[in-house]
């Protein structure tokens, strides 16, 4: 590692980089009714809508393990430039594009640029930084993508009012990025002890970084279920209208948010596994109220305490898993982070489709809840640090 801290240019796009990849997709939401209008004519066209934001995750999967390679190969930087690069160009083109086979493809593009930014993004924060200083700034990171969720979605709205080719251009801002993190983006440089090429070295996956991992997946393919089903469950349990859902998974976003500012005072004073226990058994509770909810009140409270907790607990699993490897493998350590956190959201609605139309959307969540509370508790089986 260099002596030289980044600067500030350099921090932003650490912190906007992956986010902006990762975020910009939910503009497209708003889009799918009049996508779906647009296309009415291509038999499937419902599945292939859909897939416009669930392909990405799929190409995310198969993108981590390779993304974290090619970070320990060849450097952080390039795959961060590459990747901001492809999120743009691949994830504005809808704007332009006719056939839905090749937008489609582009988004197989946005997937990839995901995965390159979210890996190379998280082992460069741990280069830079350590102790308290690499918790806050990986707190800030969770905190900005708790705003994906506010900012986007009211965007992609406004611009469908227009023209559903407009959502696209939220991808816009990573080419303006991509020359900063040219310019601005330093490589780190990993030292081996044995002199060995980074890339020679193993990822040990101890008990602690098994269940990082685990919990990670877990924890994303029970929260997927909100947006999932959420409107539904709404609109059946409440009446509310398409706003009133919105407002509500904004405001869950806002709490992520205030949850990633938060991290660093709270991590200070708790250790990684003990706040893991002590998070997700409290986000599984806001599942638990969720589902059990029959009121406008609870609904709330319980959306408000998941996005509280899911912020709070990916800063803690990013933090935890750069304190657990080594430098010279956390590409590698951080490209399966991702994998896993993606194969969870994209599993999500194989599984509870069925149980949702077997039973109800309380079902659901209760069981999201269970699921979250024994992830929680399955951290009492490791051993302190």
């Amino acid at each position: 590692m260099t002596d030289n801290k980044p600067n500030f240019i350099a921090k932003l796009i650490l912190l906007l980089g992956a986010n902006l990849t990762l975020g910009a997709g939910g503009s497209l939401s708003p889009a799918m009714p009049a996508m779906l209008d647009y296309y009415s004519g291509i038999s499937g066209a419902a599945l292939w809508v859909s897939l416009m934001i669930t392909l990405p995750a799929l190409f995310v999967v198969i993108g981590g393990p390779l993304a974290g390679f090619l970070s320990d190969k060849f450097g952080r930087k390039p795959v961060l430039v590459f990747s901001i690069l492809i999120g743009g160009v691949a994830g504005s083109a809808g704007a332009i594009l006719g056939p839905i086979w090749v937008i489609l493809l582009t988004r197989a593009f946005v997937g990839l640029s995901i995965a390159g930014a979210l890996t190379a993004t998280n082992a460069l924060i741990a280069d830079y930084f350590d102790g308290q200083k690499r918790a806050k700034f990986m707190g800030y990171q969770s905190a900005i993508g708790g705003l994906n969720v506010v900012f986007f979605l009211p965007l992609g709205g406004l611009l469908a009012g227009i023209n559903w080719r407009l959502t696209f251009l939220a991808y816009l801002p990573l080419l303006l990025l991509f020359p900063l993190a040219f310019l601005f983006i330093y490589e780190p440089r990993v030292v081996s002890k044995t002199g060995e090429p980074p890339i020679k070295h193993k990822l040990q996956l101890q008990p602690s970084v098994i269940y990082i991992y685990t919990a990670v997946f877990f924890s994303q393919f029970a929260f997927i279920t909100i947006p999932i089903f959420i409107a539904y469950y709404m609109t059946d349990l409440l009446g509310v209208s398409p706003l009133a859902v919105g407002l509500a998974s904004a405001a869950s976003g806002f709490f992520s948010f205030v949850a990633g500012l938060f991290y660093e005072r709270i991590g200070r004073k708790i250790h990684f596994r003990n706040l893991s226990i002590i998070g997700f058994v409290l986000m599984g509770l806001g599942f638990v109220i969720l589902g059990v909810a029959e009121s406008w009140l609870l609904v709330i409270s319980g959306q408000l305490i998941v996005g509280f907790f899911l912020g709070l607990m990916f800063a803690n699993l990013t933090t935890w898993l750069a304190d657990q490897v080594r430098a010279v493998v956390r590409g590698r350590a951080n490209g399966l982070f991702v994998t896993m956190m993606f194969l969870g959201s994209f599993i999500t609605s194989f599984v509870f489709t069925p149980i949702a139309n077997a039973t109800s959307y309380h079902v659901v969540f209760i069981l999201s809840g269970v699921i979250i509370i024994l992830t929680g508790l399955a951290a009492l089986f490791l051993k302190p640090d």
